[in-house]
């Protein structure tokens, strides 16, 4: 009798001691590389690049990064009234097109082994000066038959096309740009006009290509639900219009039944902003009937206007985001842009076609995504300014976690069974990707990437 209570009291220690290992030892990481929790997604992917040139020195980056997308909002060549310059023409007379430029553009993602994410649209226009193109279209239908013609031109080859296999057409960008009309660099209509051509060309383009993914429509974004604790009080006018676009859409999609295999939105703030904003979105999209879209934020970059530089902390954030978008189950991302001109819209670069401290993170979120599969980091919590996601698969393990806290630097052991480390690779302060040990602590606004071996 004595030795079963002995033994129960035993059992009753070791189980409260493992959970408070794992409750109270938050900055050691616990990975069981055995345990496969879901796939690891494309949200390391971006729009637009530096050069659109087959064979591109620059651009090959991407394709080391093992980066799968690249969205084609804001490369203008790629607007639908480019393409189709006279709405008058016959959709059916290829004459009526001008696919050159644009040939040339999806020529070189596809070279980099990216696929387009083709928006159906205008890129960022003056309202005064493109009014024309701004506007509704004058036919709906027609609209909507322009761009199946353009679908045809780069997936069936019609018109002397190709083959490409484009799978994801995103029904325009940012509609809700402006609650002032006149003020929209994107649609200069009503609410419900712009509801009215989503709901035709989505069903249009869903009956010709039942196996492509329509979706739009590439949302303004939801910053007026962390501006107070009330989605309908303290935001600004402008940001609690995009919040009531956004439900006033899906009511009238689910009422007209519009396909919509995926939503898309935009942000540009914080990592923990946006990890609210995704169960935003999710929650309202089961509610609207439409919880199996896949939820795609294409267009991001953390808090822009907030850094001063692109520096080793900068990239630390964006890399954050990435986490925190395999984690939140995110399907898809893109970051803006992966242009080179070393602004902080477009962070992958230094000036001097340098590789920033954020590209290193969207290289090493590229090869967990190479791997394939997340692992289990079985913690039952990590500090909230620290974020990681483990992989594994045929060709190893590996682990991305990034610090982003403002000045606390976060005591570091991992723990991953029979595995132990490999490599570490980490951006130092000069900004370089380098080799180092695993170190005691992951520095303030820093990030590491490791790789492990079996033990």
């Amino acid at each position: 009798m004595l030795q079963r209570i002995i033994s129960f009291f035993t059992a009753i220690l070791a189980f409260f001691t493992s959970v408070s290992q794992l409750v109270f030892t938050p900055n050691v990481i616990r990975i069981d590389f055995d345990h496969v929790i879901g796939d690891i997604r494309p949200v390391h992917n971006i729009g637009r690049m530096p050069e659109y040139e087959i064979d591109s020195e620059i651009n090959r980056c991407f394709t080391e990064a093992n980066m799968t997308s690249c969205r084609t909002h804001d490369i203008n060549c790629t607007d639908i009234h480019r393409i189709f310059p006279d709405f008058s023409k016959d959709v059916n007379d290829e004459t009526s097109y001008r696919f050159s430029e644009c040939d040339s553009v999806l020529a070189a993602i596809v070279d980099t082994g990216m696929e387009p994410f083709f928006r159906l649209g205008i890129s960022y226009s003056d309202p005064v000066a493109s009014h024309d193109d701004l506007v509704p279209p004058a036919d709906y239908t027609k609209w909507s038959q322009i761009c199946e013609h353009i679908i045809l031109h780069y997936n069936e080859g019609w018109a002397n096309g190709f083959y490409y296999g484009i799978q994801y057409w995103e029904i325009w960008n940012e509609p809700e740009n402006s609650d002032d009309i006149s003020d929209n660099h994107f649609w200069i209509g009503t609410d419900e006009a712009f509801f009215r051509l989503y709901d035709t060309a989505a069903k249009y383009l869903k009956n010709r290509f039942p196996d492509l993914k329509i979706g739009g429509y590439g949302s303004c974004g939801f910053y007026a639900l962390t501006k107070t604790n009330a989605v309908n009080t303290g935001a600004s006018p402008r940001n609690q219009y995009f919040v009531t676009y956004f439900k006033n859409f899906l009511d009238y999609i689910r009422e007209h039944r519009s396909p919509m295999d995926f939503f898309s939105w935009h942000s540009y703030t914080t990592t923990e902003k946006n990890a609210r904003y995704i169960e935003y979105v999710r929650d309202n999209l089961k509610k609207a009937g439409y919880g199996e879209a896949e939820i795609i934020c294409d267009e991001w970059n953390y808090n822009p206007m907030e850094n001063d530089r692109i520096d080793r902390r900068y990239g630390a954030h964006q890399t954050s985001m990435l986490l925190m978008f395999q984690n939140e189950g995110l399907d898809m991302a893109h970051y803006y842009d992966g242009d080179d001109d070393g602004q902080l819209w477009a962070g992958l670069f230094v000036k001097g076609r340098q590789l920033s401290s954020a590209y290193y993170g969207f290289w090493a979120f590229g090869q967990l995504f190479g791997l394939g599969h997340q692992a289990q980091i079985t913690n039952l919590r990590l500090p909230e300014d620290l974020y990681a996601v483990a992989a594994t698969g045929e060709n190893g393990q590996a682990l991305l976690i990034a610090n982003v806290s403002e000045k606390r630097d976060r005591p570091l052991k991992i723990n991953a069974g029979d595995y132990v480390v490999d490599k570490c690779m980490t951006v130092n302060e000069a900004c370089e990707w380098v080799e180092i040990p695993l170190p005691d602590v992951i520095e303030s606004g820093s990030m590491l990437y490791v790789t492990f071996k079996s033990s």
